[in-house]
């Protein structure tokens, strides 16, 4: 009997056709879309350098646990306190003079915080930078609606949060490359991490050329008195759009921030085993945020968020009982990958179903309540772990996640095929 290669399977070239045309939708994107992701990915380079490295800089220049904690408490300040007035900003500056401003600002920012080893300098340049960062997402989501057509608008969300983590990936992994090289050469390790940082405060200046070419229409409520600018909006709808988020945040603050802590003290890995599980972590996360789009045309957006939320409620049950590191690697991945695949859908889902004029608080709102959430559940997570380990405050998570996504579907199941851009759906 001859033997003869397996018949390849007719599907097989059909979906990597889809797959490659799906990658190549950035080219339908309108001129100002794709300038957006030009500049968001340079300025994704340098945060992701301040995410990874900045902590390590930190305690080059001499600074204890407590100091860094106080330091990093202080950006998460920035990023609540700039939440809702930067709607203001948003609604009353053309988005690309926002953009420009915030990279300026988080350039100097990081730069300042290479030129000093005062931690008051450095705890209010960290609540600078994260405030920025802040300011500029909340312009993306109403810019997005603006210079996106429907059929565009999910595939733009989750393009810009895919391009932003693949720069957090390529910044963390590169500038640990530059800093070992430069330490090497200047003999210091401070010295090698100020000036691999350094070249990432150059990748957030650079983000300012995209970003000017920019041209967007004026903001919605551009000519509203400031006075007005909390009136006359669908404040229910807004609740009903920010609850489930910040239930999310509650649940992810206990947990995620010490899962690399849950590895090494669970199963004893290494700083660099730990980093390596982050990085595939990272990318599955790009390719959930890729993925989202698609799989909500096709579910429908409701079933897409609840689906994904409720499915990754098993994976943290695997987390929470594992003994096995195989095991608790594959869960984590899988973790990551679903809880982010919906996170463009549901912000595309929150900008469609409000009028343009309430977008930008809607996001603002939304980003106050998450990152609220996250601050103090945080503080609570790390008493709880102290008290009772891992298993505690990954019990709680799987009930709040669980709840988030019974209060999206209660409130929005009759919303779920209005902005999911193929309205034939029945």
């Amino acid at each position: 009997m001859k033997d003869s290669a397996p018949p390849v399977s007719p599907a097989t070239p059909r979906l990597a056709i889809r797959v490659l045309r799906y990658l190549m939708r950035p080219k339908d994107f309108t001129r100002n879309a794709r300038l957006y992701l030009a500049g968001s990915t340079l300025l994704g380079l340098a945060h992701g350098a301040v995410w990874v490295h900045m902590n390590l800089y930190y305690r080059g220049l001499g600074h204890g646990e407590a100091a860094i904690g106080a330091i990093l408490s202080a950006g998460s300040l920035g990023t609540v306190l700039a939440a809702l007035p930067s709607a203001v900003v948003v609604d009353r500056v053309p988005a690309q003079w926002v953009f420009v401003i915030s990279a300026l600002g988080f350039t100097a920012a990081l730069a300042a915080q290479l030129l000093t080893a005062s931690w008051a300098i450095l705890a209010f340049c960290m609540f600078v930078t994260r405030a920025l960062f802040t300011v500029h997402w909340v312009a993306a989501a109403p810019f997005f609606m603006r210079n996106a057509g429907e059929r565009d608008r999910l595939d733009l969300f989750g393009f810009a949060l895919a391009l932003e983590t693949m720069a957090t990936v390529a910044s963390a992994a590169g500038i640990g490359v530059l800093a070992h090289v430069f330490t090497r050469a200047t003999g210091s390790e401070v010295n090698g991490l100020r000036a691999a940082l350094l070249l990432s405060a150059i990748a957030a200046l650079s983000a300012a050329i995209p970003f000017s070419r920019i041209r967007s229409a004026p903001p919605a409520g551009g000519h509203r008195p400031l006075r007005d600018f909390f009136r006359a909006r669908n404040w229910p709808l807004v609740g009903r759009l920010t609850l489930p988020a910040f239930f999310v945040g509650c649940g992810a603050g206990l947990i995620i921030p010490f899962l690399n802590l849950y590895f090494r003290d669970r199963f004893d890995q290494s700083p660099r085993a730990i980093g390596g599980y982050f990085a595939v972590a990272q990318l599955l996360t790009m390719l959930g945020h890729l993925g989202g789009p698609p799989i909500a045309r096709r579910m429908g957006i409701v079933t897409a968020v609840v689906a994904t939320e409720l499915l990754s409620i098993p994976f943290f049950l695997v987390l929470a009982l594992a003994q096995d590191l195989q095991l608790a690697v594959f869960a984590f991945w899988m973790r990551a990958a679903l809880m982010n695949m919906n996170q463009p859908v549901s912000v595309g889902f929150s900008m469609s179903v409000v009028a343009p004029e309430d977008q930008a608080v809607t996001n603002s709102v939304r980003e106050l309540a998450w990152n609220t959430a996250w601050m103090v559940s945080t503080q609570a997570g790390g008493m709880l772990i102290e008290r009772a380990a891992y298993t505690p405050p990954m019990f709680i998570t799987m009930s709040l996640y669980a709840v988030a996504a019974t209060l999206f579907y209660a409130f929005f199941r009759r919303h779920g095929e209005a902005a999911t851009g193929n309205p034939g759906r029945s």
